[in-house]
């Protein structure tokens, strides 16, 4: 019983992973309108992991140079796992090809409210030197062609 609980309340979530009877974890089961991202993500070569991050209190996390993506459960369920994955993929796209995180140089206009309190999360989470990686990343979130703007970006810099 308890397992078809657990079974019922993750596949609320999306179906992100199942308990197997062995207690081994299957392989993360994106939302399917996420697989094209995280499909060209794994072919730039990124592992994507849907698992709390290393850095205390992220909602995500990208490594540029060992080519790892993480994307926390708690996301999906704050209804912000979208967002996420976009962000951490455009970091994905910035540290193509030497690892570190450099603009791609999209022109995102962000809405002015919008703008506003990204720069003061900027401001009060992250270093000055990485103001403008953040930037592009938090303004691709609310792009609508954020997925095939990052994967032809994907494509163009991870070769």
């Amino acid at each position: 019983m308890k397992t078809a609980i657990v079974r019922h309340l993750i596949g609320s979530l999306g179906a992100l992973s199942l308990a197997l009877p062995s207690g081994a974890l299957a392989a993360p089961q994106w939302p399917a309108d996420w697989l094209p991202l995280v499909k060209a993500l794994q072919q730039a070569g990124y592992k994507v992991r849907f698992e709390k991050p290393p850095i205390q209190g992220a909602y995500g996390a990208t490594n540029s140079r060992k080519k790892i993506i993480w994307v926390a459960p708690i996301s999906v369920d704050l209804g912000i796992g979208r967002q996420t994955l976009i962000h951490e993929a455009v970091h994905g796209a910035q540290g193509c090809p030497t690892g570190k995180l450099q603009t791609i140089g999209w022109k995102n206009e962000m809405v002015n409210a919008v703008d506003r309190e990204v720069a003061g999360i900027l401001y009060r989470n992250y270093p000055h030197a990485k103001f403008d990686v953040e930037r592009e990343a938090f303004a691709m979130q609310g792009n609508p062609k954020a997925f095939p703007l990052i994967i032809a970006a994907l494509k163009e810099r991870c070769r």
